[in-house]
């Protein structure tokens, strides 16, 4: 562990994400500093040294790798590719952010999180949702009795993505809608069942459309949960998709509904719903990223636990491999 204060990133790839990921909460901490960048394609890499003041622009991303300033790194690149380099950033010695979900599949992520144990680093899979005090008021609302005894959860995120975009498309980039969109809603139902208590679901049933070959656009999941009580996941990225985000819980007293989880800083509406009457709430915080971000540097810092460590990757990644098998398509990354 660094004496510095100071967390010291590199960053893997000029993803798009990395501006509001990464990027936006870096510059307003002083204790995250971005030290290196390596991108495939170099002009891409210069031009966001540039605009976010980072001084290094390494050749490659093994060379990034090898540098000693990089203390921990982010790790934005299609999923196709965040075993490959998080295992590589690991066994560099790094601390690894990855995007989700965190690989390929539930193989690639064991063998992802058993590297980091192995090295004593911390691996954190980037649900910046669940850092937001948002989750944590969710939580009260399901553990305090509001809504009784839990009968359903349901969970979707839909959103048109163009069917150009190759990395969500594509089954080689282990492209696909449950991939993408839909391990939120995935983890937004685990985390309620936890809640209450009720543990991992199983998936009953699993309903896909393709759009390219093997590539899920539109996916249905039934799932049951300990008690009786049964679940379900929506999600789409079709040419009909339209932006949605949304976690239900009813119980015998009660529901809680949020809608947009996803992204509660940019606007966001928790319901609570019982025999006395419905009442709204909006949970105030920073931005997701910016709680990711604090959460993070705090874990490499002070070996804080993360919600979003290997556990609930390995959980995460499980289902979606039971669905996929389900629905009777290949896994990704074979």
């Amino acid at each position: 562990m660094s004496d510095s204060p100071e967390l010291r990133l590199g960053v893997l790839g000029a993803a798009k994400i990395s501006t509001k990921a990464l990027y936006a909460p870096a510059a307003d901490m002083e204790n995250i500093k971005i030290v290196a960048i390596a991108a495939r394609d170099r002009s891409r890499a210069v031009e966001h040294a540039a605009q976010h003041g980072i001084d290094t622009v390494h050749d490659s991303y093994q060379e990034l790798l090898a540098d000693p300033r990089v203390e921990a790194v982010y790790n934005p690149l299609p999923i196709n590719l965040h075993h490959r380099w998080t295992i590589a950033a690991l066994e560099a010695g790094k601390h690894v952010l990855c995007e989700k979900p965190l690989a390929s599949n539930g193989a690639e992520v064991r063998a992802m999180v058993a590297t980091a144990r192995e090295h004593g680093l911390v691996l954190a899979e980037a649900f910046h949702w669940r850092y937001h005090p948002l989750a944590d008021r969710i939580r009260s609302v399901l553990t305090d009795g509001t809504i009784g005894q839990p009968e359903t959860i349901d969970a979707g995120f839909t959103a048109h993505i163009d069917s150009g975009d190759d990395v969500r498309h594509s089954y080689e980039l282990s492209g696909g809608v449950l991939m993408d969109l839909g391990c939120y809603p995935v983890q937004w139902a685990r985390f309620a069942a936890h809640c209450l208590g009720l543990g991992e679901p199983e998936v009953v049933s699993a309903s896909m459309t393709d759009g390219r070959p093997e590539v899920d656009v539109i996916t249905e999941l039934q799932l049951a949960f300990a008690g009786g009580v049964s679940g379900s996941i929506t999600t789409a990225m079709d040419s009909t998709a339209v932006f949605g985000a949304w976690l239900i819980v009813h119980g015998s007293e009660g529901s809680l509904q949020v809608q947009n989880p996803l992204a509660p800083h940019v606007q966001h509406d928790l319901v609570i719903t019982t025999s006395g009457g419905e009442r709204h709430e909006q949970v105030e915080g920073r931005t997701t990223y910016h709680h990711q971000m604090e959460a993070f540097a705090a874990a490499v810092r002070d070996g804080r636990e993360l919600p979003t460590g290997g556990h609930d990757a390995i959980a995460t990644m499980d289902l979606i491999d039971t669905a996929y098998r389900a629905a009777g398509l290949p896994l990704r990354g074979n």
